[in-house]
């Protein structure tokens, strides 16, 4: 499992223990650092570092356009012949990516990686509009318009 910079470093590690506490399941992870160290374990991949024919869960936090995906599948091709198995997205912003179609749609077309979101912004839409937190409305009227004109410009 690999978990990008930065929110997806505590996503693949909470993955890794939960897959371990819950089921027994051992699995490897890493993550990558922004920053190339050139002192103690140095380099850009902490945890177990990719070798070839190993198979990598991607685990990121939220998609927009895909970049962080594609700069991820880059820099594991780059350390070895893996292969993508999926993508787990915490939240899909539904967002268009580069031609027009969702940028989940183009991962999968461009990568062939199979993409899993837990939750879109319209689960996260319907599940807050006019719900009473604490006293208070996550998501009013206004707040959703506001997000359906942004994703009218931007959403698929």
């Amino acid at each position: 499992m690999y978990g990008p910079a930065y929110k997806g470093i505590p996503l693949v590690v909470a993955t890794a223990m939960s897959l371990y506490n819950f089921y027994g399941e051992s699995k490897m992870y890493s993550f990558n650092r922004k920053e190339i160290k050139d002192h103690g374990e140095g380099g850009t991949i902490i945890g177990s570092i990719p070798e070839d024919n190993d198979k990598i869960l991607i685990i990121e936090d939220v998609i927009t356009a895909g970049t962080s995906v594609r700069e991820s599948v880059s820099l594991l091709k780059k350390i070895a012949d893996v292969e993508i198995t999926g993508l787990i997205i915490s939240v899909d912003r539904m967002e268009r990516g580069n031609t027009g179609k969702s940028a989940v749609e183009e991962i999968r077309e461009e990568f062939g990686i199979k993409t899993y979101s837990i939750v879109t912004i319209n689960d996260i839409i319907k599940y807050l509009y006019n719900k009473e937190i604490d006293d208070q409305i996550i998501i009013d009227e206004e707040m959703k318009g506001k997000i359906e004109e942004y994703l009218s410009k931007y959403g698929v």
